[in-house]
Order: C-alpha cells, then sequence, then structure tokens
C-alpha cells in the first residue's frame, strides 16, 4: 500500500520534471537535457498506469480509487505485475537513467524508494491483487446494544451518605 503511493507521487513528479526536461532541452545550454526529459516523461505516464489501481488488503477493507477498474482489468491480464521482486527490481533500473538531470531527480528519487518498500513488501510475501466489490453488507442493527436495566455498583459509604467524599 505504501509502495503504491509513493510510487504513484513519484511518476507524477516524474512527468512534470519530464516536461520540464522537455521544455529546458529547447534552450541551448540545456539540449542534453531533452532525451532525458522525453524519457522521464514517457516512463511516468506508464507508471501512472501501472501504480494507480490499489491492491487489495490482506483484511480486504480497501477503498478503491476513482476509475480504477479501468486500469485494474488492464493489470490482471499482464504478466509480472502482481509479483512485487520484479516491480522493485524494474523501477529501479528503468529510473536510474532520469537520475541523470535535475527535473526529473526528485520524481526518480520516489520512484526509488517506492521500489525499495515493494522490495520489502515482497520479502514479507506479499503479492498484488485487485480490489474485489463488497458483496456482504454490514447491518448496523447487530451492533446496537442495549443500555443497562440496572445502575452501577456504589461502594457502601457513598449509599449511606452521599455529601461525605
Amino acid at each position: 500500500m505504501w509502495a503504491n503511493e509513493t510510487a504513484l507521487l513519484g511518476s507524477y513528479v516524474l512527468s512534470i520534471g519530464g516536461i520540464i526536461g522537455i521544455m529546458g532541452g529547447l534552450l541551448k545550454n540545456f539540449m542534453f537535457w531533452l532525451p532525458i526529459g522525453i524519457y522521464g516523461l514517457i516512463f511516468g505516464i506508464i507508471l501512472v498506469i501501472l501504480e494507480y489501481p490499489r491492491g487489495r488488503k490482506n483484511k480486504g477493507n480497501t477503498a478503491e480509487r476513482r476509475f480504477q477498474s479501468c486500469t485494474a482489468t488492464l493489470l490482471t491480464k499482464l504478466p509480472f505485475v502482481d509479483n512485487y521482486y520484479f516491480r522493485a527490481i524494474a523501477y529501479f533500473i528503468v529510473c536510474i537513467p532520469s537520475a541523470i538531470i535535475v527535473p526529473t531527480l526528485l520524481g526518480s528519487v520516489f520512484v526509488i524508494i517506492g521500489s525499495g518498500i515493494y522490495l520489502g513488501a515482497a520479502c514479507h510475501n506479499e503479492k498484488w491483487a485487485p480490489v474485489s466489490a463488497r458483496t456482504e453488507v454490514r447491518s448496523q442493527s447487530a451492533d446496537v446494544t442495549q443500555p443497562p436495566s440496572r445502575p452501577p455498583p456504589r461502594l457502601p459509604q457513598n449509599v449511606n451518605n452521599p455529601n461525605q467524599i
């Protein structure tokens, strides 16, 4: 869950840094920014698509993101997406070239941190699973308790003299 949030934030920052790298690459002094800016923008957009759907928690009480079902169906059909070892290694390797220039550096650092969190989750044998729709509805009437029918017990000294402290 935390790896997903970190990698998604990193992909947003990487996409914005890629746009800034492309704009800076149009200047004569920063022409070497252009290919890395394009790379950062493309990788950031692909990463947004891969990281947008949240995975199901072990308890199963995960809140879906808006329009998550569209990309979740795509991810269930792709191989190696549910494997966190693959995600951790792939994100780390693919993010290294975008750490060369300043505009994409912060986004790539976020994605590398997210890949480290994915590696930790993979060591705990976690896997990505899509969020399933809730079929059972909890009734609130079963949780309501009745008020007590008897007053709470009083100590004997307070019963005889209520003014005594």
